[in-house]
């Protein structure tokens, strides 16, 4: 069984861990800061996210936005 493909903009958000050279626990860049990075609705940010957290890759910590919690290649591993 094949895992359905990871949307561009998930790919674009996974490679900001690598490109800002996040470790695990480091806060991810806030949603305004990757609106205005990729030129996307934060609509369409917070989905993104949203599909990262529930892979696992990030977490929201309460009143400190989100951390890193695995660091990653822009493919999950099957």
């Amino acid at each position: 069984m094949s895992r359905a493909p990871i949307p561009p903009l998930v790919e674009r958000l996974i490679a900001v861990i690598t490109e800002d050279s996040l470790e695990v626990g480091d806060r991810y860049p806030s949603e305004a800061n990757l609106c205005e990075r990729f030129g996307m609705s934060r609509t369409a940010v917070r989905h993104a996210l949203a599909q990262m957290e529930g892979t696992g890759l990030l977490a929201t910590v309460h009143g400190k936005r989100r951390a890193v919690l695995v660091l990653s290649t822009s493919r999950e591993e099957s």
